[in-house]
């Protein structure tokens, strides 16, 4: 061999080893990411622009596809079935038990370690959501709270004190009704969205109606104290007529745009309200006021329904990248530019920052305490895959419809709840 060859040879040897040395660059590695689309735009911004600094950081070209809550579970579902979801999910509260279940999560008890170590203890309550056999399936990025707004000039009209019952709503909104105020006070809508399914689970756990033991274990429903509690709600449109009958077809933002509208007094629902009234100076803000939702004869056992989270479905190609995303986005600096970014919508779930000064307002105080005071997805139980089922079946609400629409017994309404989520929890047993 020529010296020459020789030297050609080793050239190219050296250069094919600088070429795999190289590390890789952000328009090598892809990284997919699904959020949810909040009705906040300038807190989505906010996190949209954090993914993008966070991908630079690590090296990757992140793809951002978003979702409604609406229509989330829709492409959830086809993603399952063709095996396409994406490197990094942000979940509900039922997403990480439903996919852990399927075997379709991976293992982030790694990462839950690192948050923890920079934000503090992960909350009780979110923790029963996104740890099971021991290990954490995804890594709780925030809860939106479900209040109850009121408005607090037609409550001094009427010569009423802020509810705490829901027989003081049922009340106050007869009052509101005869003094000609409004015809339809009452913005519950019983109905197939959360501003449905969140309220029927604080409703029903508050008069001690839960299905489940601590365990998670299904024991059925307390048949007296359930239709005590359906029949406490339904008379505002069956006999009060304080709601109107098309309230039930309202969509997640109607009961909204209903309550700024000025057309009802009462609704359920996240803080959003409260960012549209502020943002576009509503005549009506002036009026709005929020407190904790109602308590009943066992006490207030809000639900959690909204929990957001990380997680790293196994279908994902990037691992460790999704992995380094995940913890970026979770630092403290980025998660707090987030927090007081959201007009008090996004509760973190770790101690440190729920504890925070911005929550530190009138409104704040109230938020950040019903995210204290919430209890996971299958409450008293942790939850399991049946219990996202009962929720995404929506058999607490159609039990209200039935007794609403129907005209059944509330007696005979909660017999077929009953034996719809026994035969869930037969389908899918605890582990």
């Amino acid at each position: 061999m020529s010296k020459a060859f020789r030297w050609i040879l080793l050239s190219a040897g050296v250069l094919a080893l600088a070429l795999a040395l190289q590390p890789a660059s952000a328009a090598d590695v892809k990284v997919t990411l699904w959020r949810l689309k909040t009705y906040i735009p300038p807190a989505d911004k906010i996190l949209d622009t954090s993914i993008q600094e966070c991908g630079k950081k690590i090296g990757a070209e992140v793809t951002i596809q978003t979702y409604t809550f609406d229509d989330m579970w829709t492409r959830y579902t086809a993603a399952i079935e063709s095996k396409t979801l994406p490197d990094v999910a942000e979940l509900d509260a039922v997403g990480p038990a439903r996919l852990a279940n399927l075997g379709r999560l991976s293992d982030v008890s790694d990462l839950v370690g690192t948050v923890t170590k920079e934000l503090g203890d992960l909350a009780q309550n979110a923790e029963g959501a996104v740890k099971f056999g021991g290990k954490f399936y995804a890594v709780p990025h925030y809860a939106i709270p479900l209040i109850l707004f009121y408005r607090k000039d037609l409550l001094e009209k009427v010569g009423a004190q802020p509810p705490d019952t829901w027989e003081a709503i049922n009340e106050i909104s007869v009052k509101i009704k005869k003094a000609g105020l409004q015809d339809f006070p009452q913005g519950f809508p019983w109905n197939r969205t959360g501003d449905g399914y969140d309220p029927a689970m604080s409703l029903l756990w508050s008069y001690g109606a839960a299905w489940v033991d601590k365990s998670g274990k299904f024991i059925g429903i307390p048949k007296d104290k359930a239709v005590q509690a359906i029949k406490v709600v339904t008379p505002a449109y069956v006999t009060d007529k304080t709601a109107a009958f098309d309230y039930l077809s309202w969509s997640g933002s109607a009961n909204n745009e209903a309550f700024m509208a000025g057309k009802i007094a009462f609704t359920p629902n996240g803080p959003s309200i409260l960012f549209q009234e502020d943002s576009t100076k509503h005549p009506l803000r002036k009026d709005t006021a929020i407190k904790l939702m109602p308590k009943g004869p066992v006490g207030r056992n809000l639900a959690l329904t909204f929990v957001m989270n990380w997680g790293i479905p196994v279908d994902g190609k990037q691992q460790k990248e999704a992995r380094a995303l995940v913890a970026c986005l979770m630092s403290k600096e980025k998660f707090t530019t987030y927090m007081t970014g959201s007009f008090q919508q996004a509760v973190p779930l770790f101690k440190s920052l729920i504890n925070h000064e911005y929550w530190n307002t009138r409104d704040g105080k109230v938020i950040a305490e019903t995210v204290k005071l919430g209890r996971p997805v299958g409450w008293p139980g942790p939850t399991t895959p049946a219990a996202a089922e009962v929720v995404s079946s929506n058999v607490l609400t159609d039990m209200m419809t039935r007794v609403i629409v129907d005209k059944v017994t509330p007696e005979k309404a909660v017999e077929e709840a009953d034996k719809r989520i026994k035969e869930i929890y037969d389908r899918l047993p605890i582990k």
